[in-house]
């Protein structure tokens, strides 16, 4: 099942800028593979190949990016000595492309930094259990919230994650002179 807190954590340390060199690997019935890693339109592709010494009853199989175990496959089937390609794909669902860039970009080692700009006074980032979530700071109530992530890759060019929405209105007579609107991401 993926762990979708080792995940998050990725993002979040991607969104502070914290990139390190991610080695993709992956354990297949004990015996350890590097995967090839690529990315596109928030679906991770991983594939390697493994050679089985002795018939099994079962297949097994962890997942890695980096340090953390994000996947754990266990199934009951008959597996014969051999060769054989392993080919892994995580879809990320993201209508912001902020965390499936995050994620993606990261562990393909294709970034080279991260820019966050939002129309508020300031924000902050705080990563909880599943979630991800902006604090945005307004000095005055906003109109619209915004969050703009620009990732530059190391080929030179840049990827973008976008959110945008209407604040909600205030009930008639309400003035506020400075709020916090949390956006969570899960």
């Amino acid at each position: 099942m993926v762990d979708l807190n080792k995940l998050f954590l990725i993002a979040y340390n991607t969104l502070l800028g914290n990139i390190p060199s991610y080695n993709v690997t992956a354990s297949v019935n004990g015996i350890l593979i590097n995967m090839s890693a690529s990315y596109k339109s928030g679906v991770i592709t991983l594939q390697g190949s493994v050679t089985i010494q002795a018939s099994s009853n079962s297949l097994s199989i962890q997942v890695y990016f980096g340090q953390y175990l994000v996947d754990s496959i266990d199934t009951q089937v008959q597996i014969n000595p051999g060769t054989y390609a392993v080919v892994y794909t995580l879809a990320i669902i993201d209508d912001t492309d902020i965390i499936s860039n995050a994620i993606g970009l990261a562990i393909t080692n294709q970034l080279k930094s991260v820019s966050i700009s939002t129309n508020a006074s300031s924000y902050t980032i705080s990563l909880t259990q599943d979630m991800l979530t902006f604090y945005l700071v307004y000095t005055s109530y906003p109109s619209a919230i915004s969050i703009t992530i620009t990732f530059t890759l190391t080929s030179g060019s840049t990827v973008t994650g976008n959110y945008q929405t209407s604040a909600p209105a205030l009930p008639q007579g309400v003035q506020l002179y400075g709020t916090m609107i949390p956006v969570t991401f899960y």
